[in-house]
C-alpha cells in the first residue's frame, strides 16, 4: 500500500507528541506541580486541581490511544489488522490494571474511569470485586480461557503470572500476524519485534528467579516464543540454578549490557527499555515508506509517557534529580549534570 499520507500523519503525530525533552523539561523544573503545568501545556490536557499521578497517565494515555486509532483509516488490508493488533496493548493494560486492583483490594468505582479499552460496564458498580468475580467476568471475553488456569495462584505472585501470560499471547499473536503483511513491512516489523521479544524473554526470566522462584519447567510455558535467541540458549537461562548463574550466561551474550557489574539489578528495565528506544528511533527515521514508522511511533509515545510518569513519581517523593535522571529511557549524555 502507499504510506505517503501514514507518513505525513506521523510526522505531525511526532512533532506534537513524542518529545524527548518532555520529561528532562518536568526534571529541570524541579517539582510535581510545575511538571503538571508543563504536561498541561506541551500535551494540551486538562487535569482536575488536584491532580493524581493516575490522572496523568490515564490522560496521556488516552491521547496517545486515539491518536493511534486515528491511523486505521490510512491503513489497509493486513497493513490495517495488524495495526489494530497492535492496539490491542491498551486493553491488556487494562486488565492488568484490574488484576492488580483487585487483588490489593483497590475502588473498583475508581479503576472504571481509567479503563480505555477495556469496556468498564463490565465491572460492577457500587460494590467490592472479588478475585473469583473477576475472573467470572473475563469468561466473557477472548481473555477468560487464558488467564482461568491461575485462579488458585497465590496473591503475591498472580500479577506476575497474569502478566507474563498476556504478554505471552500477545507478542506471539503480533509476531504470527506480522508474516502476513507485505515483504517489506513484514521484514521491518518482525525485525523489531523480534528483539523487543528476546528483551521481554530476558527480563521475565530474570524477575521470574529472582523475586517469584517459579519452576523452570513452569517458567518455560511462559517463554514468548519467536525472537533472535536461539532455542538452546533460551532454554539454558531457563534451566540455570540461581540469578547470578543467569545473569553470568547472559553477560557473555549480545545482552551483556543488561546486566553490567558496576551497575545495580534494578536497571535492568531501564536498560532494556533504553535499547528499545534507541531501536525504535532508529525505524521511526529510516522507515518512511512502510508500516514500520507507526509501529516505532507507537512504542515511542509509550516510552514517553513511561519517563514523565517516572519523574513525576521521583519528585512527589522528593527523590534527586541525579537519582531520576538515572531512571529515565533517555540516555545521558557526557558530561551531563543535575543539580
Amino acid at each position: 500500500m502507499n504510506y505517503a499520507a501514514v507518513n505525513t500523519k506521523a510526522v505531525a503525530v511526532y512533532a506534537k507528541l513524542l518529545k524527548p525533552e518532555l520529561p528532562l523539561q518536568i526534571l529541570a523544573a524541579g517539582n510535581y506541580e510545575d511538571g503538571i503545568d508543563i504536561i498541561r501545556k506541551e500535551w494540551g490536557l486538562s487535569f482536575s486541581e488536584d491532580t493524581h499521578l493516575l490522572e496523568v497517565n490515564v490522560k496521556m494515555e488516552e491521547k496517545v490511544y486515539n491518536t493511534l486509532r486515528s491511523f486505521d483509516y490510512f491503513l489497509q488490508g493486513s497493513a490495517r489488522y495488524f495495526f489494530k493488533l497492535l492496539e490491542q496493548h491498551y486493553e491488556i493494560q487494562d486488565i492488568k490494571r484490574i488484576f492488580r486492583a483487585v487483588y490489593h483490594g483497590d475502588n473498583v468505582d475508581i479503576l472504571r474511569n481509567s479503563l480505555l479499552a477495556f469496556n468498564p460496564e463490565l465491572l460492577p458498580k457500587g460494590q467490592a470485586l472479588t478475585p473469583e468475580g473477576l475472573f467470572k467476568i473475563l469468561e466473557s471475553t477472548p481473555y477468560g480461557r487464558m488467564l482461568s488456569a491461575y485462579q488458585d495462584v497465590s496473591k503475591d505472585r498472580i500479577s506476575f503470572y497474569v502478566e507474563m501470560e498476556l504478554d505471552r499471547s500477545y507478542y506471539e499473536n503480533l509476531a504470527r500476524e506480522a508474516k502476513n503483511l507485505g515483504k517489506k513491512d513484514r521484514k521491518v516489523v518482525l525485525a523489531m519485534l523480534n528483539r523487543h521479544i528476546d528483551l521481554l524473554n530476558i527480563f521475565y526470566i530474570y524477575r521470574a528467579k529472582k523475586n517469584y522462584d517459579i519452576m523452570k519447567s513452569e517458567m518455560e510455558n511462559f517463554v514468548i516464543r519467536g525472537g533472535n535467541i536461539p532455542k538452546t540458549l533460551i532454554d539454558e537461562w531457563v534451566y540455570s540454578d540461581d540469578v547470578e548463574s543467569l545473569k553470568n550466561s547472559v553477560r557473555h551474550s549480545s545482552f551483556a549490557f543488561l546486566f553490567q557489574s558496576e551497575r545495580d539489578s534494578h536497571m535492568t528495565d531501564i536498560l532494556a527499555s533504553r535499547d528499545l528506544s534507541e531501536m525504535y528511533r532508529t525505524y521511526y527515521k529510516e522507515e518512511r515508506m512502510s508500516i514500520g514508522r507507526i509501529v516505532a511511533l507507537s512504542i515511542l509515545l509509550r516510552l514517553e509517557i513511561r519517563d514523565v510518569s517516572t519523574v513525576l513519581e521521583g519528585l512527589r517523593l522528593g527523590f534527586g534529580k541525579d537519582m531520576i535522571r538515572e531512571l529515565l529511557t533517555i540516555p545521558a549524555k557526557e558530561g551531563e549534570v543535575w543539580q
